[in-house]
């Protein structure tokens, strides 16, 4: 009630002037720049309720826009429904790839049999690798030859058909292969992240190939999640998120999302 008796529908910096299509924007925007932000802020920022932000994220939710998160939102990046050429990955993102690879090396302890992805961030993460290290690598990803060079590291290549656009091995020997190795760890690297969908990938035979190297690895399963990967949605399903026992970012997250991948068993290191 107000001073003269009336009942207020709104809180007294409720800004009626915005048009929900308005704040929609505002709040993509705003979520694009900080990939996520809770209610409150949101409320503070837009000059409306809590109740309102909250029904706004759910309807940009419903679009595809946002995940809702406790207390807030993730912004979800464009659906990934292609790939990127292999060279063109390999150079336009080297920067974010190798602090992802260095982060994902120092895991390494010695004798480990590790199990690598064809992505180009597993080249970066056997760049950094200790020469003196015994290690025993299983992968299919073709570009490995010449980052083991003069290591100590023993390659042992999965066999196959070749992919040119990811210079990988892949096919029912590939496939075969890797039903018959139980590693220590697996190094895999997602093209999408999400609350929602989990780890996904931009094709099938590649999520069919990460999907084997979660089943068949005995220890840690490490998802490298670089490019702004984190909110990203692709194309193909490769497994829920708790399937991931650490999750490297390239990128520091706020509280809500680290509160939530913490509460799915997930630990999360940030290049």
């Amino acid at each position: 009630m107000d001073i003269a008796g009336n009942s207020q529908t709104s809180p007294p910096y409720e800004n009626n002037n915005l048009l929900p299509a308005e704040r929609h924007l505002r709040i993509r925007e705003l979520l694009r720049e900080r990939v996520t932000i809770r209610v409150t802020e949101l409320s503070e920022k837009l000059g409306v309720s809590e109740m309102t932000i909250r029904r706004d994220l759910e309807a940009l939710e419903r679009q595809g826009a946002l995940e809702r998160t406790h207390g807030g939102a993730v912004y979800r990046h464009e659906r990934v429904s292609y790939e990127n050429g292999y060279e063109s990955r390999l150079k336009e993102f080297v920067d974010l790839l190798d602090l992802v690879g260095r982060k994902a090396a120092s895991l390494i302890a010695p004798n480990d049999s590790i199990l690598l992805h064809c992505g180009t961030t597993a080249l970066h993460l056997l760049r950094y690798l200790d020469p003196e290290m015994p290690v025993r690598i299983y992968t299919n990803n073709i570009g490995a030859i010449d980052e083991v060079r003069g290591k100590k590291a023993e390659l042992v290549l999965l066999g196959g058909e070749l992919r040119r656009d990811s210079n990988s091995l892949e096919g029912p020997l590939t496939m075969q292969m890797i039903r018959q190795i139980h590693p220590t760890r697996a190094f895999l690297a997602a093209d999408g992240i999400s609350m929602a969908e989990g780890i996904t990938s931009s094709c099938f035979a590649e999520a069919d190939f990460q999907r084997a190297m979660i089943e068949q690895t005995r220890g840690q399963v490490v998802v490298m999640a670089g490019n702004g990967a984190f909110g990203r949605v692709a194309e193909v399903q490769v497994a829920p998120l708790e399937r991931a026992d650490i999750l490297i970012l390239d990128r520091t997250l706020p509280r809500e999302p680290l509160r939530d991948l913490e509460l799915l068993g997930v630990q999360v290191l940030v290049a």
